[in-house]
Formats: C-alpha cells, sequence, structure tokens
C-alpha cells in the first residue's frame, strides 16, 4: 500500500508587497499630483492678483515635478533612490561640522567654572521653609 500525500491547497490570499520599482512609482505618481494641485492653485492666486504667492506656489509645483521624475528614473534604474541619496549627502554635512563634546572637570586645584557655580548655588530657604525647618528641628 502506498502513501499518499494529501494536496496542499493554493493560498488564499495574494501578496502585498511590491517592487521597489512600483513604490518609486507610486511616490512620483503622488508627487504629480500635489504639483497639479499646486499649479492649479498658483493659477488661482495669479487670477486674484496675488502674484507672490503665485510665484512660491509655481516655484513649488516645480520642485515637486523635478522630485517626481527623480523617483521616475529610479524605478527604470538609472539613478539611485533619491530618500537616500539625501540622506547621505545630509550626513556628510553633519559629520563635517561635527564637534565633539567636551567635557569640564573641576579638580580642587582650580577654582570652578562660573557655569558650575551658578547651577550649584540653592537660594536661602523662604519663610515656610524655615520654618519647617524649625519645626523639623524639634522632632529629630
Amino acid at each position: 500500500m502506498q502513501k499518499q500525500t494529501p494536496a496542499i491547497p493554493p493560498p488564499e490570499f495574494t501578496s502585498q508587497f511590491k517592487s521597489a520599482a512600483e513604490d518609486c512609482l507610486e511616490v512620483a505618481r503622488i508627487h504629480r499630483r500635489e504639483a497639479k494641485q499646486l499649479l492649479e492653485g498658483a493659477q488661482a492666486a495669479e487670477a486674484e492678483g496675488r502674484r507672490e504667492e503665485a510665484r512660491l506656489l509655481k516655484d513649488l509645483a516645480e520642485a515637486r515635478e523635478a522630485t517626481a521624475l527623480e523617483f521616475e528614473k529610479t524605478a527604470r534604474g538609472e539613478t539611485k533612490d533619491p530618500i537616500v541619496g539625501e540622506i547621505l549627502d545630509w550626513q556628510e554635512d553633519l559629520c563635517s561640522a561635527y564637534e565633539p563634546h567636551k567635557l569640564t572637570f573641576v579638580t580642587g586645584n582650580e577654582p570652578a567654572p562660573q557655569q558650575l557655580v551658578e547651577e550649584l548655588y540653592q537660594p536661602p530657604p523662604g519663610p515656610l521653609g524655615r520654618f519647617v525647618a524649625w519645626v523639623g528641628h524639634w522632632f529629630a
């Protein structure tokens, strides 16, 4: 008698995962939609005579369009991920301007820095504090 292996049914779910290219295209579509909305707002602002606002909205729309083009190039494999590039650029700027924290140690041979003296200064107790201390003296 042969052992029969049970048939494995096909999965009832579909994968929600997308490729990186599909994600980049989706982000590009979002940026294009935002650029379109910004251009519409710029046209409305210009029609109402708000030239400075219209110019600002047009500049923002152009920046969104440029970002959408970068994401489309990334989806086609022509360039690397623009977000990663932006983070790395920012990291290089941060590393070039980094200044490590310097601890100041106080020894007994030199006077303490003024900042430390100000931090450690305790103001004298007020009338209530003096009363509590006086009452506490009798119970201690």
